[in-house]
């Protein structure tokens, strides 16, 4: 999974269709064009709740902040949004991204450095996973 930067506007359309199911050719373009990082892998499986890795909660995160801003106190003008990177996301998402001991041990993941170096290269943009 690659956590990525958008600098463009995108339509309110385009980010509903890409978090729902990933259908925007426009955003699609875009997330492969953009800076982003390797974050890692995330394991599907059946189990409910599927294994803890830093890939899964930074995925998880930012589906929820891309998909309930308002319930997350966010400023959002729409139901779904990509999030802008400010200090509060920095922070969390480097909260969520600290290994836990409980963290399947075959997921690996980048380094922590890379991920504080990447936000702080790209604070102002907004983010999504691709």
């Amino acid at each position: 999974m690659w956590l990525v930067a958008i600098v463009e506007d995108v339509p309110d359309d385009d980010v509903r269709r890409w978090w729902n199911s990933k259908e925007s050719d426009f955003l699609d373009d875009l997330a492969e064009s953009a800076p982003g990082i390797c974050l890692g892998t995330i394991l599907t499986m059946l189990e409910d709740p599927e294994p803890g890795s830093p890939t899964r909660r930074v995925f998880d995160l930012m589906f929820l902040r891309g998909t309930c801003p308002e319930k997350l106190g966010q400023d959002a003008s729409a139901a779904y949004v990509l999030p802008l990177l400010d200090a509060n996301l920095r922070s969390v998402l480097l909260m969520a991204f600290v290994p836990q001991p409980d963290d399947h041990p075959l997921v690996e993941a980048a380094p922590l450095s890379e991920l504080a170096e990447f936000l702080d290269r790209h604070r102002g943009a907004r983010l999504t996973t691709h």
